[in-house]
């Protein structure tokens, strides 16, 4: 595997069985194959995009690649550190501590939580989680809170600018913003990962002209200046 080379994916198979009713008149089960043999290479530090209708299985595939879902054959080889690692069924929250974030096609952010927690949670640093830590190394947690706080300033200052719209108002509820500012809060939220390579459904998907724009921007800047590998449907 070369090593501009970030994902490989060989051989890939995902089939479904339905249960139709044959020309007999009689039920019976059908296997079907929505990735049928795919061969694919993602290469690192590139936009590649994903392009087909609906039910050609593009989102069946990112599900099996951040391991929401498992497929029947195949290897998914990850460069990680050098070393090739193949991810394929690996746990979700495993294969996001590698350096591969994913944005699904609705925002998956939550509602009831500030539009500042939204970033905090998102964090790859889980330090203070635990009770014991929090307890007995209370100064360390709280330095680590405020480098979170100052981690997503600069993240947001970054993509929209200072005195933008998003910390402004970073304790508002995050149910208070539109779709289409939703959905940049996704991006922004994926930077506090410090991932490598990024799964993108459907990006600019229900949103209008201008944020089209900005998200575009925000892509390009994950690329040009961040050195992150962006692979989108």
């Amino acid at each position: 595997m070369s090593k501009d080379i970030i994902l490989n994916i060989e051989s890939l198979k995902r089939s479904f069985v339905r249960n139709i009713i044959n020309i007999r008149g009689e039920s019976e089960d059908e296997r079907f194959y929505i990735i049928d043999n795919l061969n694919l290479q993602i290469q690192k530090s590139k936009i590649t995009a994903l392009i087909g209708g609906n039910g050609a299985g593009k989102t069946s595939l990112f599900n099996i690649i951040s391991g929401f879902m498992a497929a029947n054959e195949g290897k998914i080889l990850y460069r990680n550190n050098g070393s090739n690692d193949n991810i394929l069924s690996k746990k979700p929250n495993t294969i996001a501590k590698i350096g591969i974030g994913r944005m699904f096609q609705d925002n998956h952010i939550f509602h009831n939580m500030t539009i500042l927690e939204n970033m905090l949670i998102a964090d790859d640093n889980n330090f203070g989680e635990s009770p014991f830590v929090s307890f007995f190394k209370y100064n360390k947690s709280m330095n680590n809170e405020s480098s979170k706080i100052e981690k997503a300033k600069d993240i947001f200052n970054d993509l929209f600018g200072i005195g933008n719209f998003f910390w402004d108002k970073r304790f508002d509820k995050a149910d208070s913003l539109s779709y289409g500012q939703q959905r940049l809060l996704g991006l922004a939220r994926l930077l506090m990962g410090n991932y490598k390579l990024l799964l993108l459904d459907e990006p600019t998907s229900g949103v209008n002209p201008d944020t089209i724009e900005k998200i575009k921007n925000i892509i390009k800047l994950f690329v040009k200046d961040k050195g992150i590998t962006v692979f989108l449907i």
